[in-house]
């Protein structure tokens, strides 16, 4: 068991996605959260300091890692970074990206923030970033990009290298703010084999977290699609703990992986649901999942904005209750 969660799993806090509802609590827009270390940094201590958390949870991935790579992206006030087209259809031409340096004017805001809340938290901060085959599907279009694995593989893989060097470099910035962890997001494999995902997906993966992970810093990986078909497959990845979305059953998840921790699932929809009953939807995920040795109250995903900071609350009072 890794040590970040050992103290977790002792005082079973839940250790949500709150980041987007919390920017919104205090009177924030996205933009200025994600572009103002000193905003951003408002918003971890808020988190710590007004919700019974076990960590602190800062999940941007899915934008930073394209938007530095040179795709456009708006930051509605109201809603998560938006992406625009791809940039790169063809496989040949993902093969020939040219990454940019780790901290860029995108990302060097998110480390900033992450070096300042790491030195003023009371508790873990865990940062965010993009799995490699997502990105892939980001910057060249899912389809595209999942028919290119299948019909020009050679050129994929030269990506996939090419980003796996690129991401591990900026997992490791993270390790040097002070960062307790990352969650590495791979949600774009739910819609490929498991055999793509051992090949496209966890093979890279498995390169950043040998490279990273040590006793300080912790490897989580995120997948919020539908995999529970895949769920062998990814118990194959050496990371410290797994999240997971709405649509895989944890207990299923727990057997597969019993030896670590496992964090997930409210669905994030339901708490936009017109008047959310989220302290009956904790408690019946809490005799769901209470009895598993190595479960960890979580979100499925991001909170969106719009979570009312009363929903917000009510949400984690629940989880953190004993």
């Amino acid at each position: 068991m890794h040590p970040l969660f050992d103290d977790l799993l002792g005082r079973r806090q839940a250790v949500p996605c709150l980041f987007y509802p919390v920017v919104r609590e205090i009177g924030l827009t996205v933009s200025q959260a994600l572009t103002d270390p000193a905003a951003q940094v408002r918003v971890f201590e808020h988190t710590a300091r007004t919700y019974p958390v076990g960590a602190v949870v800062r999940m941007t991935e899915l934008w930073c890692e394209a938007a530095a790579c040179g795709m456009a992206c708006e930051m509605p006030d109201g809603g998560f970074p938006q992406l625009g087209g791809p940039l790169c259809e063809e496989a040949d031409a993902l093969a020939g990206l040219a990454f940019p340096d780790v901290e860029n004017a995108v990302t060097a805001p998110l480390l900033e923030a992450v070096r300042r809340g790491a030195q003023v938290l009371d508790r873990p901060l865990i940062a965010g970033m993009t799995g490699p085959y997502t990105l892939g599907a980001v910057l060249g279009g899912s389809e595209d990009f999942m028919m290119n694995c299948m019909t020009d593989p050679e050129p994929i893989h030269a990506f996939l290298s090419h980003a796996t060097a690129f991401l591990t470099a900026y997992a490791r910035a993270y390790r040097d703010a002070g960062a307790a962890g990352i969650l590495i997001a791979e949600p774009s494999t739910a819609m490929i084999s498991p055999d793509m995902m051992a090949e496209f997906s966890n093979r890279y993966l498995n390169q950043v977290i040998e490279a990273v992970q040590d006793d300080t810093f912790a490897v989580i990986y995120h997948n919020c699609g539908a995999v529970n078909p895949h769920l062998k497959t990814i118990s194959t990845l050496q990371a410290a703990a797994f999240h997971f979305g709405s649509d895989v059953d944890l207990s299923r998840a727990a057997a597969v992986i019993p030896d670590r921790p496992i964090l997930g699932n409210l669905d994030p929809r339901r708490f936009l649901a017109t008047n959310p009953d989220i302290p009956g939807e904790t408690a019946a995920q809490r005799a769901r999942y209470g009895g598993l040795a190595h479960w960890i109250p979580s979100t499925g995903c991001d909170l969106p904005p719009a979570v009312s900071p009363e929903t917000a609350h009510a949400f984690v009072t629940a989880m953190s209750a004993n």
